[in-house]
């Protein structure tokens, strides 16, 4: 696992170094890289040892998760002091340093499927596993109740969709932005032993998938800060570039929580405007940078 974590002040570059020195010492069986990135001019370093301040009395790994879920307790996203939260920039800080040919991108409010690295590695190696030459592997998502532990099986996800505790991610906010992933088809699947490909869906705007890509896919468009527009720009991007998106069967990620309306920072909106302007000359770029490519975003 590759984690990139942003820290806007002096403060939260003092406790991210140490939450990151806590997961390092205290959680050795976790195979992870970790990068700290904060604005220039702040320097980023691990505590100086052997005193680590409070973190040196968290004898666990449970203990830091525990004090991980309170450091974040009544934060709000985007919602930062002087600074603009660069979430393409921290995907693209997380993907360069993932091992291995292909990547899932995640924001850290998002939980994979369980088994999902071993079963994809097995498709990979399985004849005709991969459809075809230039694609990325779709995982359906979805949203669930706040509190709810994550299913971690298709068929435990089915059952908390039929009982309303699960539901397509932004299914309120903007039912278009997953809408291709066609959630009636993917929900009606038989059930399957194996991870497979079961179809494909066409790119069409505003869809903004989450899947498993190569290394060679395109990179996220660190113009994009705050809200709007981050994710699917790479979407389009890679519509344009030739790839294909092939749904999984059995894989899926899944949101701690339903998104609601009243969940948003208040400059949500003129983020979002200013973002659709910059995504409107993103096209245009794209145009430039795929002079032969027969797709449009």
């Amino acid at each position: 696992m590759s984690l990139a974590v942003f820290a806007p002040t002096p403060s939260a570059v003092r406790q991210a170094g140490l939450l990151l020195y806590a997961l390092g010492t205290r959680c050795p069986h976790l195979q992870l890289h970790a990068h700290l990135v904060c604005p220039a001019g702040h320097l980023a370093a691990l505590p100086d040892l052997p005193d680590p301040g409070e973190f040196a009395r968290l004898r666990s790994c449970a203990e830091v998760h525990a004090k991980l879920a309170a450091a974040g307790r009544g934060e709000t996203n985007y919602a930062l002091p002087n600074a603009s939260y660069p979430n393409n920039l921290l995907r693209n800080v997380a993907r360069g340093a993932a091992a291995g040919g292909y990547a899932l991108v995640l924001d850290i409010d998002m939980v994979p499927s369980r088994g999902l690295r071993p079963a994809f590695l097995a498709l990979l190696g399985a004849p005709g596993g991969i459809p075809g030459p230039t694609g990325v592997f779709v995982l359906p998502a979805f949203e669930i109740q706040e509190g709810l532990r994550p299913p971690g099986t298709k068929q435990e996800l089915l059952a908390m969709y039929q009982a309303g505790e699960a539901r397509g991610f932004y299914a309120e906010l903007c039912p278009r932005c997953q809408a291709p992933t066609d959630y009636p088809r993917w929900l009606g699947l038989p059930p399957a032993g194996t991870l497979s490909v079961t179809y494909t869906v066409a790119w069409r705007d505003p869809w903004e998938p989450f899947y498993l890509g190569p290394a060679a896919a395109p990179t996220f468009d660190e113009r994009f800060r705050q809200y709007g527009f981050n994710r699917i720009s790479q979407a389009c991007e890679l519509h344009v570039a030739g790839y294909e998106f092939w749904v999984l069967n059995e894989a899926f990620v899944v949101h701690k929580g339903f998104k609601l309306p009243s969940d948003f920072h208040p400059q949500k909106d003129a983020e979002n405007r200013r973002n659709r302007e910059l995504f409107r000359q993103f096209k245009q770029d794209l145009k430039a940078k795929y002079p032969g490519s027969p797709r449009r975003c």
